[in-house]
């Protein structure tokens, strides 16, 4: 293991209980993430989220957001997938908008502007590439 990985497994995103970002074998309860998550003060203002995987070719967070709420408008130099878990989220991009319930994936190319928009309370995977190409 070198100095990156081991500094990526105790690299924490908040004071939350400490746990690994980065391992040969990561599992995760997904609805008691997302109840952990709503349970957060930052929950209160709309949305909230937590890095589960960080990898260095990919990240994976999870997203909790109320009904209404929005992710302000993102432009990745990375290619993205959204998994919703819980409710329906609204994918806004400069020339469509892509509803997306669970049970769906929608993979999103580079250098692509979006906002997202929750149209009920939802939870959602949100996988980011990491590369350097």
């Amino acid at each position: 293991m070198d100095e990156r990985q081991r500094a990526a497994i105790s690299d924490f995103v908040s004071d939350r209980t400490p746990r690994p970002l980065m391992g040969s074998l990561l599992t995760f309860n997904l609805p008691q993430e997302v109840s952990l998550l709503r349970g957060e003060v930052e929950y209160t203002k709309g949305h909230n989220g937590r890095t589960l995987i960080k990898h260095s070719e990919f990240r994976v967070v999870l997203v909790v957001l109320k009904a209404g709420a929005t992710v302000n408008e993102q432009q990745s130099d990375q290619r993205i997938a959204l998994q919703p878990l819980q409710g329906h989220i609204r994918l806004h991009l400069p020339d469509e908008v892509v509803n997306l319930h669970p049970d769906q994936l929608l993979s999103l190319d580079r250098n692509r502007s979006y906002h997202i928009e929750a149209v009920e309370d939802s939870a959602f995977l949100m996988w980011v590439g990491w590369s350097k190409d």
